[in-house]
């Protein structure tokens, strides 16, 4: 869900970054994180709110990580990055209605690694939360894996169902990206 308390206290501050990757506040508590919400004064345009659509899965956070948050991080060009969030987009997670699998998070975390280029390898990475005891160890491996470059094998923990064998969220997913682009292309040239 969207981090509401972080985005209230760095909702006006130019020199936090704050990217929040969740499900859409229409369909899950609290209720905050729409696209919309680019912050205020000074810091119009440094939160961005990606409310993905129920179900989005693999290719949705791909999708988002190389359109939005990568080329922003690129401009924005920060001096740490901190990764917060955990097992709770996994399908199988009580919390949401997300679809990621084990792999969508080892991809996260090879994402961040990539991205933590742009400020020589500073990266921390609190992981606090998901709700389902089964998926934490293997969701957390995965992205601890993918941002430490570890060739470790993360199996999935549960069978993943048939409807989520694609991401039949994708195409929602392409919305919500031009959305958010377009709120927030007057703050980013990349965005443009």
């Amino acid at each position: 869900h969207g981090g509401n308390g972080t985005m209230e206290y760095f909702y006006e501050d130019p020199q936090v970054l704050l990217i929040d990757i969740h499900q859409d506040p229409r369909t899950l508590y609290p209720g905050t994180g729409f696209a919309r919400q680019t912050g205020n004064g000074k810091g119009k345009g440094f939160t961005i709110n990606v409310p993905l659509p129920v179900n989005a899965g693999y290719d949705s956070y791909r999708l988002v990580l190389e359109s939005i948050v990568e080329p922003v991080a690129g401009e924005f060009s920060p001096q740490i990055i901190i990764r917060n969030g955990g097992s709770d987009p996994h399908f199988a997670d009580g919390l949401t209605n997300l679809g990621l699998t084990v792999k969508g998070f080892r991809m996260i975390g090879e994402k961040v690694r990539e991205m933590s280029r742009l400020c020589d390898g500073r990266v921390i990475d609190f992981i606090g939360s998901g709700y389902n005891e089964t998926v934490l160890p293997y969701g957390w491996l995965a992205l601890i894996a993918g941002l430490a470059g570890w060739d470790v094998e993360t199996d999935e923990p549960v069978p993943v169902p048939s409807r989520l064998a694609a991401d039949s969220s994708l195409a929602q997913s392409e919305k919500v990206v031009e959305e958010v682009r377009g709120y927030l292309k007057e703050h980013w040239a990349c965005l443009r």
